[in-house]
């Protein structure tokens, strides 16, 4: 059985969208070595990654990913056993938000902070990472 480890974290100010896409090439590399997939997602700054894979490896790259001073505020937010990859035909997808890009996505999906139903384990994972990335960001803009 594969296991699915989701997280979001703040880069630090000098990690630059090039710096970013660096990381997202050299883990391509060590994630196919790995057996590991999954996703990354940039927005202002902000990073939202699903890696999935065998547990051992998806927790001993997500102990490293912790240490990495480029990472700030690193938080685990789904770590759990799967029975089948959602990206599995990637080592490591991509993509960088525009803040435009960013709204339209949250007018798709509309995000409640009061809704329980946010982390119900009938949804995939990936709406259940997104929804909660989003949920994260919003509360951020408003304080």
């Amino acid at each position: 059985m594969d296991y699915c480890l989701t997280y979001f974290s703040s880069a630090v100010s000098s990690t630059t969208e090039e710096v970013v896409i660096e990381i997202v090439n050299l883990s391509r590399e060590k994630n196919a070595r790995l057996n590991i997939t999954g996703v990354l997602l940039y927005i202002n700054g902000r990073i939202v990654q699903v890696l999935e894979g065998p547990q051992q490896a998806v927790e001993d790259l997500y102990e490293s990913i912790r240490a990495d001073p480029r990472h700030t505020d690193v938080r685990t937010v789904i770590s759990q056993p799967i029975t089948k990859r959602s990206f599995d035909n990637w080592y490591m997808g991509y993509e960088t938000l525009t803040t435009r890009q960013y709204e339209e996505v949250r007018n798709i999906l509309p995000v409640d902070p009061q809704n329980e139903s946010l982390w119900d384990a009938d949804q995939p994972v990936i709406m259940r990472m997104l929804k909660g990335f989003f949920d994260l960001n919003s509360r951020r803009r408003v304080s």
